[in-house]
């Protein structure tokens, strides 16, 4: 062995066989290990054997580039062997709780990684704010950079819709009679260094029967019958969401803490669902002054936001994407939806506005806001004159004068 060769060597030992070698000689120093005829070469020893340790992968075909992949919320390596994911399952019915597998890769000079998920969908999310992003795709590729701190903050969501859509679409549908496709599944990682050299490394997920996931990490051959890894890249969805505070400091459990970019926030009445979807969904009735062009808006319900299709009548805020589907009325990508906070100045016009039709021939059936200022309000409002419905909606508008609302117009 030369001296380059024990360089090299010394240059890929992990740095916890370091430290435990560190720790190892510090306590014998302690006890006087020098004076010992044989201590200097227990030390030789066990820096040989942190070189040999780093020594298997000088002489392997990837010169010592090491890459291992850890499951995201418990920090826990995903190795050769295999463990059980604890922080998402999936019920019979379909219904999935958590993460059931989103994971980090860690290592050192990591170019690019390219991606490729056989049977379900990935999503890739870029704490750092550095990176485009990839929602719910099968291939991709993904500049990692030489920053390594940053790895732990590229997270890869593995979502498997393909099996809760089996389980959800067919109820006499359980996880122990699903087909192997929706039961197994396989992301292969093919990396780049920043030396070029290349490593293909494979994560195996398999669903067990009581809704828990199994997941390894190993090295992977890629094979003839890969076909799914053929399959062209998706297009990055722009980019990452802007962290308030230093990404580092930032918790990905809490996404309040997201700006979400190119998104829209609005406020409107939760007015209708639909019990017989498979997915809950609810019909928002969009306030006007809300700068939105939609009266009315459907939005399909994440497993979190499922109970929102109970509160019919609750006036909410919401937080979308600006880009709906084409659909009538559309759907639009609901991010987060929180109960309104009163407006008691809206509280205030509006008891004003129907003070104002007590003495009138008008009974009023409904008034809705249709705009908001700090000192102008006007609202619609359905009337019926002796039980009669009346045609069109009336329009009252109110102005605040000396702290009280007070109604300057009304009328067609």
């Amino acid at each position: 062995m030369t001296r380059k060769d024990i360089s090299d060597g010394v240059g890929n030992i992990s740095t916890r066989h370091i430290q435990e070698a560190a720790s190892y000689m510090a306590a014998e120093k302690k006890v006087s290990f020098f004076k010992k005829p044989f201590g200097r070469s227990m030390i030789a020893a066990v820096l040989a054997l942190c070189i040999l340790a780093g020594g298997i992968r000088i002489f392997s075909p990837f010169g010592g580039m090491v890459v291992t992949a850890y499951a995201h919320g418990t920090d826990e390596e995903i190795t050769q062997a295999g463990a059980v994911i604890n922080t998402g399952t999936i019920s019979d019915s379909g219904e999935m709780t958590g993460h059931p597998l989103m994971f980090y890769l860690s290592g050192k000079d990591i170019s690019t990684v390219r991606f490729s998920c056989k049977n379900q969908q990935i999503n890739f999310m870029d704490w750092t704010e550095k990176r485009d992003e990839f929602g719910l795709a099968q291939n991709f590729t993904v500049s990692y950079g030489e920053d390594e701190s940053e790895y732990y903050y590229l997270l890869i969501d593995w979502v498997p819709n393909a099996t809760i859509r089996e389980l959800t679409d067919n109820e006499d549908s359980t996880i122990a009679a699903l087909p192997e496709e929706m039961r197994n599944d396989i992301i292969v990682m093919e990396i780049t260094f920043e030396n070029g050299k290349t490593t293909t490394k494979a994560i195996t997920i398999s669903l067990l029967d009581d809704g828990r996931f199994f997941a390894s990490f190993d090295d992977y051959q890629i094979s003839e019958e890969d076909t799914f890894i053929n399959r062209p890249d998706s297009e990055a969805i722009g980019a990452a969401p802007v962290i308030e505070d230093n990404y580092k400091e930032a918790d990905p459990n809490e996404p309040e803490q997201i700006v979400i970019p190119n998104s829209i926030t609005f406020t409107g009445t939760i007015i209708d669902n639909v019990i017989e979807s498979l997915v809950p969904i609810i019909l928002v009735d969009v306030e006007e002054n809300s700068g939105l062009s939609y009266d009315k808006v459907l939005f399909e319900l994440t497993e979190e936001q499922k109970d929102w299709e109970l509160k019919i009548g609750t006036r909410v805020q919401i937080v979308c994407s600006d880009i709906f589907q084409e659909s009538t009325p559309p759907i639009g990508n609901l991010i987060s939806i929180t109960e309104a906070a009163p407006n008691d100045e809206l509280k205030i016009a509006d008891e004003a506005a129907r003070a104002y039709y007590e003495n009138t021939v008008f009974e009023v059936v409904s008034l809705e806001l249709k705009s908001q200022t700090e000192n102008e309000i006007s609202f619609s409002v359905c009337v019926s004159k002796g039980g009669i419905v009346q045609e069109p909606d009336r329009t009252i508008i109110l102005q605040l004068v000396n702290n009280s609302w007070e109604v300057v117009n009304e009328g067609y």
